[in-house]
Formats: structure tokens, sequence, C-alpha cells
């Protein structure tokens, strides 16, 4: 997982240097890279951006969606790159991973928070049953 290049919220990198620095990333790279979209860098990437990345770099796949309504990009991601998306994540610490999951997510990023109780919501979600998602863990 990397987030764009940025310097602090003044100095930014502009989309030519970030392609840059992500395809020299990319030809190191032996695995799939997840982005991280995330305003705390300062790094605007529009979908556009995230869309043309996953196409003309297949290493860049995996995108962590961490911005204000968050729930319209995951379809909007994955209609506008198609196979190229292979995952769109819910970035919100799963706040909002209902909506997004709903909106297209595939995954949520939760760092350690009760992976065991976002699971299932997951798997129910993937097989279709959003109803029982929905419903809370009971142990």
């Amino acid at each position: 997982m990397l987030m764009p290049p940025y310097h602090g919220v003044s100095l930014n990198a502009d989309a030519p240097s970030m392609l840059d620095r992500l395809g020299r990333i990319a030809d190191a790279a032996k695995i799939s890279i997840l982005v991280l979209n995330a305003l705390l860098s300062g790094v605007t990437l529009t979908m556009s951006f995230l869309v043309r990345l996953a196409r003309e770099m297949p290493r860049f796949s995996y995108f962590n969606v961490e911005v204000p309504f968050a729930a319209a990009k995951p379809r909007t991601l994955t209609d506008a790159g198609g196979e190229a998306i292979l995952g769109p994540f819910d970035g919100e610490e799963a706040i909002t991973m209902m909506p997004d999951l709903d909106a297209g997510a595939s995954a949520t990023m939760p760092c350690a928070l009760l992976p065991d109780l976002l699971r299932p919501v997951i798997d129910h979600h993937t097989r279709g049953r959003r109803r029982e998602a929905a419903l809370p863990v009971v142990n």
C-alpha cells in the first residue's frame, strides 16, 4: 500500500510527476499495489487519475478510498475502470462500510478494528445477502 508523493499540504506533485514516480515503483514491484487515496496527504487523486493509473500500470489495481462521501466512489471507479480495478476498498474504518459495499466496494480497510465482526458482513454482502449483512453480529 502506498500514498502518492507529498511534502505537506502546499507542496504537491502534479499528475505527470506522480505517474512517473508510481511507474518506477510499478516497474520494481513484484506484487499488486494498493493506492491509498487519503485527504491526509493533501494530494487530490481524481477518479480519472486512478482509472488511468490502473489501465496504464496493471500493478495498481486496488484502491483504498478515504475521502468524504466515499460511497459514490467505488462504483464510479469500477464503472470507469472496468476489469483494471480489482479492489475498490472502503477506507473509513468501516464506518460507512454498508453504503460503500452497496456502491461496489469489495472490502474495507479497518486497521485492526474488529476484523472478526466485519468479515461476516462482507461475506454476506458478497453473496447477495444484504439483509444478513446489515444485522448486528451476536456472539
